[in-house]
């Protein structure tokens, strides 16, 4: 045994030098260069490096070419490829440093189509010096809705790949004072940024700017001022661009700013611009900008028609610019939206979409699965008619935590429609309950029914309704009890309120991952 050990030992010690020695073989590299690429007469691109050992692989976009190693008229017989058809390649494989020219032999001479691969033998990777982080990229945008005490803040923003943190800057002054909640981004995309400000002075100059920081630093994005209305004055509107645009109805759109002051707006609509017909007036009172919207039907198929909002109140008439939109014709294919889903769960879902089946009988149904080859679908009740409908349908059998594909598909004796593909992800197996507050229901002078949307996410859940005249709550619903991964409506009879008072209420869920709470809502009872 003794013997047999010694002998062992001797090997390694005379096979040490050699391993030690042993070069590393590091493996081999394919790099392709196109030939007639775009119909030119050259080889894309015409000028590659490589190391010993590697390949190159000429590829054929164009016919009537070759790979010929020299120089126009001079080959040397390293290689040629001859003449090969698009799609073709030919390849060399090159074991020894160097400079090789190479042409092609019906275009090298007459219209310079040649080439060089160099061959270098590799120097050793320098150890890499660290990439400092960068500082975000910023930019402050223009305001907008620059109402009497309020105005959205804009900006742009790059975070470089770091998770960054974004907020505003504002005030009377370019000493600003005053900066909006901080969002957090990530990514390497220049996004859109804003914040909604509130408490403003009317009829005063405001500085702002985009702050944006992450590990590389700070960056300021440059002062922009605006200027807040008067306290009251007239109403300021915008015309928005028509919706759900049918054959014989529409929407029509636009954005209001009462201006302090009791407001009617109405929407003028006709084949020209003198209009000629009127929306249904609607009243609306306030300081900041909200959507206006109002259906029309009774148009003409295949027509076009203006349109724009005008707003009145005692400080004058304010009028949009004109916008057109122009109508379907009678009958034609579908017309289909694909709307992001709803009731998302760990197993479950619910896909959505707008449909006009625009004058025909019109099957719909939902294409779904994990890849855009979707692969399952689900099928939604044939739909009739001239005017826009919401169609869904509700699928189980999904797998927790994943992502999923999903578009809506209508057909009619026209043809065949397809909205566009968006994603949703299931939730994971189990998890802190999702809840939702709804609207109170039955609201009476003493008593109201207090709703909400609840999935337990798989585990034991406890719920309950908090109410009060304040966001404090004070008062609690009786608990409920509710299991599985699905959603399900809640709600909760409560009584004792008093005439004439404005309440808040929540929907509020409790299982063993965690607490969740729905958004506050307001119920008056009469």
């Amino acid at each position: 045994m003794k013997t047999s050990l010694l002998r062992m030992a001797a090997m390694v010690v005379i096979m040490a030098p050699f391993l030690a020695f042993c070069p590393t073989v590091t493996s081999a590299a394919t790099v392709t260069v196109t030939v007639g690429a775009d119909g030119l007469f050259a080889f894309s691109p015409s000028s590659v490096t490589i190391h010993p050992g590697d390949t190159v692989q000429w590829s054929w976009s164009a016919s009537g070419h070759t790979s010929t190693s020299g120089t126009p008229g001079s080959p040397n017989g390293l290689w040629d490829s001859g003449f090969l058809n698009p799609g073709q390649t030919f390849s060399h494989t090159f074991n020894t440093a160097g400079s090789f020219p190479y042409y092609c032999t019906a275009h090298g001479q007459c219209c310079g189509m040649v080439g060089t691969v160099t061959v270098s033998n590799p120097t050793p990777t320098p150890t890499p010096t660290p990439t400092p982080t960068p500082r975000p990229a910023v930019a402050t945008n223009p305001a907008t809705e620059v109402a009497s005490f309020s105005a959205i803040l804009n900006g742009s923003l790059n975070p470089h790949g770091s998770i960054t943190s974004v907020h505003f800057q504002y005030g009377p002054t370019p000493g600003y004072g005053f900066t909006t909640p901080v969002q957090t981004q990530t990514g390497n995309t220049v996004r859109n940024i804003s914040a909604n400000i509130i408490g403003l002075s009317a009829g005063h100059i405001y500085h702002f700017r985009i702050v944006a920081s992450n590990g590389g630093g700070t960056s300021l994005g440059s002062d922009r001022t605006f200027t807040t209305l008067s306290a009251t004055g007239v109403p300021v509107v915008t015309t928005n661009p028509a919706n759900n645009v049918a054959s014989f109805s529409a929407t029509l759109n636009g954005s209001l700013d009462p201006h302090g002051l009791t407001t009617t707006i109405h929407f003028q609509y006709g084949t020209t611009t003198s209009y000629g017909l009127t929306a249904a007036a609607q009243g609306q009172t306030g300081s900041t900008y909200r959507d206006i919207s109002a259906s029309i039907s009774g148009l003409t198929a295949s027509t076009t028609y203006h349109f724009r909002i005008v707003a009145t109140n005692t400080a004058g008439t304010s009028a949009g610019s004109d916008r057109t939109f122009t109508t379907l014709s009678a009958t034609g294919s579908p017309v289909v939206t694909t709307d992001p889903a709803t009731f998302i769960a760990s197993l479950s879902a619910t896909l959505n979409g707008l449909l006009d089946p625009h004058g025909l009988t019109t099957s719909v149904h939902f294409q779904y699965g994990p890849t855009t080859s979707y692969g399952l679908t689900a099928a939604a009740p044939s739909q009739t008619g001239n005017t826009y409908r919401t169609v869904g349908a509700n699928i189980s059998g999904l797998s927790a935590n994943t992502i999923y594909h999903f578009r809506i598909v209508a057909a009619n004796s026209a043809g065949p429609s397809l909205g566009s593909d968006k994603t949703f992800t299931t939730l994971t197996a189990t998890g802190p309950p999702v809840v939702t507050t709804s609207p109170a229901t039955n609201v009476a002078s003493s008593s109201a029914t207090l709703n909400g949307s609840l999935d337990p996410h798989g585990l034991t859940t406890s719920v309950s309704f908090q109410y009060g005249t304040t966001t404090n709550y004070g008062h609690t619903s009786s608990m409920q009890s509710q299991t599985g991964s699905t959603f399900r409506n809640v709600s909760a009879n409560i009584s004792g309120l008093s005439a004439h008072t404005t309440y808040h209420f929540r929907i509020i869920a409790t299982n063993s991952a965690g607490n969740r709470f729905g958004s506050d809502r307001t119920l008056t009872t009469p």
